[in-house]
């Protein structure tokens, strides 16, 4: 078979990059979850009730409108009984609460906190029933902090109750019955994106490799940005698969297949991993494009195999055929390059008969459900109980919005601040359990409004009839959608022109004119995100469990615990030594993000964050070399080195505590004579590298004694 149709080696896009550049420090951006269908049908269904509230002259449908959008929203993809619970649970809860929270507003600013307060405590206890349930919650909470500002009489309140229940209602029946999208489309491009950052890191190792650059800072960063991308993108892609109940039939069927792929990736990751601690020692001189063939090769077969995820049947006869001709120009290589490329081609493989149509159930079990049992055991009234013991977070959560939020009404209602649910709108938002990821969506949504409020001012100058308002609403409403799950500040960018518009249009005259609304928008949301901040600060801040030397310590720990257990590969099952691989790189990748957090935050001296980096370096070598003896096991067995056992368990021992600033003879970790391979001398740099950084630590902890 030719080779010919192998494709370029170009480096990733610049957006790939900004991706992993921002993911690095905390800011989410994933631009494979553009959801272009999702957009359109969100944007009909808002559309459709604006339309309908001008076309009458009832500015009260403008809640229809917003309820449609919020049913939107709460659609959390997958089987159709779970969205249909999500959905139709937000129609009901909303519609009661929009006319009760708002009668109840119309006696006076006390009772309106009391019932604010209430109604907040309650749908923040979703968070203990999983995500759908945690973002129906958040978007009930934002019903009830909207209402608190249109107090009415019980008749009116009652009617808007009926008008938030049609334009839910309509938001429900569009997405569920008239415009059905495949339901796992989240799911699919999720995984597909880990096929996205393979080829990504194989295009960079391939730019690397033919630069002729050794033991520089490209490879350096290579190997941190790849590495964590990439783990990150699984990472993400278990979540969204893992969403979904294994349950029967079709559903079972597609969940499987993408758990193959996900599981198909890992493979070729460890692969990667290996190649590139092997390749940048050796990178000297030109290779030849047959030096280069394989990878050039196993680059086209993953992005071929990234389009197939992508299908709802996908043609596992294409994955397979990539893989045998993969196979084919590995075999003549006897180098790590080649056997990479066999395994990569081993993986892509199995990707195609775990695809094929199941004789009977038992040729399924291929991909283990064991994380279903205890879900499934978790009753809704236990997980409620729990949620409500004295010391659990998500109690500790929903007093902390409750109170923050409803002394936000308070304020802003004394102050008499016009459109000022925005701002408490705005608090329960970026709101999260944890101060540490608060303050980055505090950023993205102070950054989104404020973008999106200039953008909604010149919008509101520049369209001058009621016609024109409208026809923007429609693209605003489909992009808000289609990047919601893209990046935060993007939404947000989109979602401020969107109220903005609706608010002008509906209500001309009532407080401002466009651009005075959206000046009003940009400052309330500003207000709330702070505020929403400080409180995340102040009340029971519930900061990450251990600092920063804690989660530095369990990198260095689950690093090395992979690394003894690829040392004793003739002892351990291969599942036990992907897991342990799959514990090490989340573990560096949370300490990695965390030490990017603390630069930003200006601790990089206090902290001794460089001596962290240097320290995480070598746990990033420690990685590449047990990969790379993971990968001779596989294709070369041979008997576990006890000489390397003894002097990985022996240093296993010490470094955790070491690093932790735990006191520890550290001279025990002192070894005679050159370490024996490639494993026992990445041991010895991350042992002096520990020591560097706690010794560093050591100094200042004396310092300011």
């Amino acid at each position: 078979m030719s080779h010919a149709h192998t494709v370029p080696t170009d480096r990733s896009s610049p957006l790939s990059r900004l991706a992993r550049w921002l993911q690095a420090r905390s800011f989410a951006l994933t631009p494979e979850q553009i959801g272009i269908t999702e957009g359109l049908r969100a944007a009909t269904a808002v559309a459709l009730m604006v339309t309908l509230a001008l076309y009458l002259d009832q500015p009260i449908l403008s809640w229809a409108a917003f309820a449609a959008f919020w049913a939107c929203l709460a659609d959390p993809g997958g089987p159709f009984g779970v969205r249909l619970r999500a959905m139709g649970g937000f129609a009901l809860i909303g519609t009661v609460l929009a006319g009760a929270i708002s009668a109840v507003a119309a006696l006076g600013h006390g009772w309106a906190a009391a019932a604010l307060f209430a109604a907040l405590s309650i749908c923040c206890l979703s968070r203990v029933y999983g995500p759908a349930a945690t973002q129906v919650g958040v978007l009930a909470c934002c019903v009830a902090v909207v209402a608190v500002g249109y107090p009415m009489p019980p008749a009116e309140a009652l009617r808007l109750s009926g008008v938030f229940l049609l334009g839910s209602g309509w938001a429900v029946a569009l997405c569920l019955v008239l415009w059905p999208i495949h339901p796992y489309a989240p799911a699919r491009r999720a995984v597909a994106a880990i096929y996205t950052e393979l080829g990504d890191m194989t295009a960079e190792l391939l730019a690397l490799h033919s630069s002729g650059a050794t033991q520089d800072a490209r490879w350096k960063a290579h190997a941190a940005e790849h590495r964590r991308a990439v783990r990150d993108t699984i990472e993400r892609a278990r979540a969204a698969v893992g969403r979904f109940s294994a349950g029967r039939g079709a559903g079972r069927d597609i969940r499987r297949a993408l758990l193959a792929a996900i599981e198909a990736g890992e493979r070729i990751f460890a692969g990667l991993i290996a190649l590139g601690y092997d390749l940048e020692p050796h990178a000297a001189g030109t290779p030849t494009d047959a030096d280069t063939l394989p990878l050039r090769q196993l680059r086209a077969a993953l992005v071929r195999t990234g389009r197939q995820v992508l299908r709802s049947a996908p043609d596992g006869t294409l994955v397979a055929y990539e893989a045998e001709v993969l196979d084919r120009v590995a075999r003549p290589a006897y180098d790590l390059v080649g056997r990479v490329a066999q395994v990569c081609a081993q993986a892509l493989a199995d990707l195609t008969r775990a695809w094929a149509p199941p004789v009977d159930d038992g040729a399924l079990a291929t991909v283990p459900e064991n994380d279903e049992a205890p879900r499934r055991r978790l009753t809704p009234a236990r997980a409620l109980r729990l949620a409500l013991a004295p010391s659990s977070p998500i109690a500790r959560h929903a007093l902390r919005v409750a109170l923050v939020v409803t002394a936000t009404y308070a304020v802003t209602a004394y102050l008499d601040v016009a459109y000022a649910y925005w701002a408490t709108m705005a608090a329960v938002v970026v709101m999260q359990p944890q101060a540490a990821t608060t303050w980055p969506r505090t950023l993205e949504r102070v950054v989104g409004s404020v973008i999106g409020g200039a953008a909604a001012a010149f919008l509101a100058v520049a369209l001058p009839t009621p016609l024109w308002l409208l026809a923007a609403i429609f693209p605003l409403a489909a992009a808000t959608i289609a990047l919601r799950s893209v990046s935060y500040s993007l939404f947000v960018t989109f979602l401020t022109p969107l109220f903005v518009l609706v608010a002008d249009l509906l209500h001309p005259g009532l407080n401002a004119h466009g651009e005075g609304i959206a000046l009003a928008r940009a400052f309330n949301n500003t207000l709330g995100s702070l505020i929403g901040l400080a409180g995340c600060l102040v009340l029971w801040p519930e900061r990450e469990p251990k600092g920063f030397p804690h989660k530095l310590a369990a990198a260095v720990e689950a690093n090395m615990r992979y690394a003894i257990l690829v040392v004793r590969a003739g002892h351990t099952p291969y599942a036990e030594i992907d897991a342990a691989r799959r514990a090490a790189g989340l573990a560096s990748t949370a300490a990695e993000v965390t030490r990017q957090r603390m630069v930003l935050e200006g601790r990089r001296r206090k902290a001794h964050l460089d001596e962290a980096a240097a320290l995480l370096e070598t746990l990033r070598r420690l990685a590449g070399a047990a990969t790379v003896a993971w990968l001779d096991e596989r294709t070369i067995p041979g008997p576990p080195d006890a000489r390397r056992i003894g002097y990985c368990e022996a240093a296993t021992a010490r470094l955790g505590a070491l690093v932790r600033g735990v006191a520890t003879d550290d001279s025990a970790l002192d070894r005679e004579g050159e370490p024996p391979d490639d494993i026992a001398r990445a041991v010895t740099h991350v042992v002096q590298a520990a020591k560097t950084y706690a010794h560093a630590m050591a100094a200042d902890a004396r310092a300011r004694a």
